[in-house]
């Protein structure tokens, strides 16, 4: 368009020069919006200011459609004189547009965090990586145009109409066959991570199935051992058979329904492909009923708070499963407590798992924690979460745990 307008003299066809400014204006506005939809965020609806530098072109290229001849050679002698102050400014200003929305653009790549957890984390990850290489390349370069710019027209006297209708046009090809060829290797490196990320993934799935495996070993492992306990005693027991036999039945019965309670419950993740919050509420509220049957003098109050139903890993669901309920188990067995208050919050990624009863609770500043305060504390560190324990003698007990999604 410079070189139909400017190298031909066109005068009467100076008002398409800013008109066409509107474009290039748009140049910057377009790589954060860019960035911003490829990894899934909407543009707030500020973006819109960045607009008026290209509608202010636009108008006063219309206005010029109307004046006089003798206005519009005017204008055009002072465009190639370098004398029309908003001719050199609308010029320059696509640069400094395109490195200001360059630089907004990588702070945001920066502070975005992709959580493990998420459904397509291997695809987020890999356009987080090409759109970094997106904006660093577009923002050297167009850097590096100023800086040659500034210094041949100040060091060296080249004229601005030659950089507009020789320099711009060649540097800007350069930087797009640089762009494609980059995006091309960018695919290629893709293509790996993406192979190498799934064996890593295939890699963590065998690793928390080892760890549900060790988790079932350990919890029907010490029934089994409780039943082999309970035969042993009817086979040495002095006392008439009679009365210690049924006994005995009605205790192995019990141990039997606990031991397959117990395998569901750990492996309750292994059947389902994809575990909900929802998924773990319903298997609280399971586990909660099933204690009140046994119970029934113990009054538990539930409250849960989801904004989004967002998935779990398999190795989060068993482990806040277990968190809430050795904390329960605990409550029930040791606290005389009359109410017991669960409640469940998520908010954004973060679920608080709050805990509470009315019970006689413990000296938490004795030298020996006892296996289940331990077992809660280790639990909730392996999964990168916090417990807050606060208790008094007489005055119950109460959890407090934070865990990032």
């Amino acid at each position: 368009m410079n070189l139909f307008v400017i190298h031909f003299g066109n005068y009467k066809l100076v008002s398409i020069l800013f008109i066409w400014f509107f474009i290039p204006l748009l140049f910057g506005p377009a790589i954060w919006y860019y960035v911003k939809s490829l990894l899934g965020y909407k543009v707030k609806k500020g973006i819109i200011f960045s607009f008026i530098p290209g509608a202010i072109s636009f108008s006063y290229g219309i206005y010029l459609l109307f004046v006089s001849n003798v206005e519009a050679e005017r204008v055009f002698g002072a465009v190639m004189s370098g004398h029309h102050l908003f001719y050199e400014i609308t010029n320059l200003f696509p640069l400094i547009l395109t490195i200001i929305y360059c630089v907004k653009a990588w702070f945001f790549l920066s502070k975005l965090k992709i959580s493990e957890s998420e459904k397509l984390y291997v695809q987020t990850k890999l356009k987080k990586a090409w759109a970094k290489e997106f904006v660093f390349y577009i923002f050297v370069n167009v850097f590096i145009f100023i800086i040659l710019m500034l210094v041949l027209i100040k060091g060296y006297d080249v004229p601005p109409m030659n950089m507009d209708l020789i320099g711009m046009p060649i540097f800007m090809l350069f930087v797009y066959l640089l762009i494609a060829v980059r995006t091309m290797m960018m695919y290629t490196e893709f293509e790996i991570q993406y192979v190498v990320s799934i064996t890593e993934n295939t890699k963590k799935i065998q690793e928390q199935r080892l760890e549900i495996s060790r988790d079932v070993h350990d919890n029907i492992g010490a029934q089994l051992t409780f039943f082999r306990s309970i035969l042993d005693e009817l086979k040495t027991s002095s006392v008439p058979l009679g009365e210690t036999v049924d006994h005995k039945i009605e205790d192995l019965s019990n141990c039997c329904n606990d031991s397959i309670s117990e395998l569901r419950n750990t492996l309750w993740v292994l059947n389902s492909e994809v575990i909900y919050l929802e998924d773990l509420k319903l298997k609280i509220l399971n586990f909660i009923n099933k204690s009140s049957l046994v119970k029934k003098n113990l009054i538990f109050n539930t409250a849960f708070d989801f904004s989004d139903n967002i998935t779990l890993s398999s190795k989060q669901a068993v482990n806040m499963f277990r968190i809430v309920q050795e904390i329960l188990n605990n409550a029930i067995k040791y606290a005389e407590a009359s109410t017991i208050l669960i409640e469940l919050k998520q908010q954004d990624n973060v679920l608080l798992i709050s805990i509470s009863d009315d019970g006689v609770g413990f000296n938490l500043n004795a030298k020996s924690e006892g296996y289940g305060l331990k077992n809660i504390k280790a639990r909730v560190a392996d999964i990168n979460g916090s417990v807050e324990i606060r208790t008094e003698i007489r005055k119950g007990t109460h959890f407090d745990i934070k865990l990032t999604l």
